[in-house]
């Protein structure tokens, strides 16, 4: 007696076939609305600027050196002083600006939550009586 070979399911029905990696990644890249502030704010722009700085500091760190292509970014040693003086360039300008934009980033944010959390009515509502209380009085600002 031959027996059919069942799907896992049980029902013989085949699973469905498997997601592309396409498909896969734009349902992934959808579900990041899901998220909201730091956490939407991290995969969307942070973490692709990350990557493409970690490509530029790991193609100077190949090609001129990991301790140079370090002081450079922290603009202990003059790119132009390197090897290869074009791609030192581009690391020296991404570290000159991604310390101070990651610094101010994570203060905004400090400052923001601070402000919010002490806050008793929303800044509509207070932008709202602004408006009407210069209406009252017959003039605009």
């Amino acid at each position: 007696m031959i027996v059919a070979q069942s799907a896992p399911s049980g029902f013989g029905v085949p699973p469905p076939p498997r997601e592309r990696l396409l498909h896969r990644l734009r349902r992934w890249r959808l579900s990041l609305s899901a998220h909201h502030g730091v956490r939407y704010w991290t995969w969307t722009r942070g973490l692709p600027i990350l990557l493409a700085f970690g490509a530029l500091f790991v193609a100077n760190g190949l090609l001129i050196g990991w301790r140079e292509a370090y002081e450079v970014t922290l603009a202990i040693t003059s790119p132009a002083d390197t090897a290869i003086p074009v791609l030192a360039w581009f690391l020296s300008v991404a570290g000159w600006l991604l310390a101070p934009a990651a610094v101010g980033a994570i203060a905004g944010f400090m400052v923001s939550n601070a402000i919010t959390s002490r806050r008793t009515r929303s800044i509509e509502e207070l932008l709202g009586q602004g408006e009407r209380s210069r209406d009252r009085e017959g003039g605009s600002a």
